[in-house]
């Protein structure tokens, strides 16, 4: 299911030097991209907030 976006002139130049130059064959490749790496950071994220959460509650600097 393909949706489009409305991107600024300025921001579409960005994003074709950085398909450029990282060898997308596409913006929606790039976007793609853009979007799973960002989610996966968010959920390894979320990981480590509860990991760090649980170390400081070890160490007694969280009740």
């Amino acid at each position: 299911m393909a949706k489009k976006a409305k991107l600024t002139k300025e921001t579409f130049e960005k994003a074709e030097e950085i398909i450029s130059f990282h060898g997308y064959s596409s913006l929606d490749e790039l976007v793609e991209n853009l979007i799973n790496s960002e989610f996966e950071k968010i959920k390894s994220d979320d990981n480590d907030t509860e990991e760090q959460a649980d170390k400081l509650t070890g160490l007694g600097y969280i009740s």
